[in-house]
């Protein structure tokens, strides 16, 4: 799915579309403390986050570089649309589905807000050419999805390769039980059986791989005989804003070190345990 999307982006970008969306959207970018360009990561985002952090390059000012890596990283990405519409979309319905992205876009927005105002700067105003419309030369717009394509085989694969060794080890040698009593109190905060804590790991590594694990550590597909509607709400919503996957973090660690990665993990961790609480409390009410 990255494949497409890449493609479709490098279209827009040749055609001469993109300067103009950074333009149309630099008044909103403003209200959160960014300027227009800040928004071409974010829709990178909802391909893949390691392109999106990858694309936060084009920014000049290191503050706007790291608030744009935080942002993109909380866009929900295609793994993660895979959650939310296998999880809440086919058990709760479109409604809820589209419930959770309209969510995310307020959450994105006020956290930008919080940060800018945690790291006041006075960033340079934005210059930006327009270029006329043109049509698109087609080794050019693939010579660019393949540059695109290539930082993420590079800095991805090798990761995912090494985390996926390192949980199946654990499936091996039965530690899965271990794994689930030491996250037993984040399960517990979430109102969530102990079983789904494995699933949190799985999806450190690949967002997808926690609907996938959730069914395994269930024992069945038809997750609505051992969940509720508001635990697969809980759920979906904790894993939309929680940490980002393994290749982001190694993007991140490339584009804003380690302090400013530690700082996206953390803020990440702690926003989808208190968004997961409050989703919590809020299905109590209707379920």
């Amino acid at each position: 799915y990255l494949l497409p999307f890449l493609f479709g982006l490098a279209l827009l970008e040749d055609i001469g579309y993109l300067p103009r969306v950074a333009f149309l959207m630099d008044a909103f970018m403003h209200r959160i403390g960014l300027h227009g360009k800040a928004v071409i990561p974010a829709v990178l985002g909802y391909g893949c986050n390691v392109p999106a952090v990858l694309a936060t390059r084009i920014l000049e000012s290191p503050r706007d570089r790291f608030i744009a890596s935080l942002i993109s990283t909380m866009v929900p990405c295609a793994a993660r649309m895979t959650v939310i519409l296998g999880l809440v979309g086919y058990y709760l319905g479109g409604t809820a589905a589209f419930g959770i992205y309209f969510i995310n876009l307020v959450v994105i927005a006020l956290s930008g807000v919080l940060v800018s105002h945690l790291l006041p700067e006075v960033t340079p105003g934005m210059v930006l050419e327009i270029p006329v419309y043109q049509v698109p030369r087609l080794n050019i717009t693939l010579m660019k999805t393949w540059l695109r394509l290539k930082d993420f085989i590079i800095i991805a694969w090798p990761l995912l390769i090494a985390g996926s060794a390192v949980l199946a080890l654990a499936e091996y040698y039965k530690l899965t039980g271990i794994i689930n009593e030491i996250l037993s109190p984040i399960t517990w905060l979430l109102g969530l059986p102990i079983p789904v804590g494995m699933t949190l790991i799985f999806g450190v590594l690949r967002k997808e791989l926690s609907m996938l694990m959730l069914f395994q550590a269930l024992g069945t597909r038809d997750v609505l005989t051992v969940m509720t509607q508001g635990q697969v709400l809980v759920f979906t919503i904790f894993v939309v804003f929680y940490i980002p996957c393994l290749a982001t973090i190694g993007v991140l660690y490339k584009q804003v070190r380690a302090k400013g990665t530690l700082a996206i993990v953390g803020f990440t961790f702690v926003l989808a345990l208190l968004m997961g609480i409050l989703t919590r409390g809020v299905a109590a009410l209707i379920w």
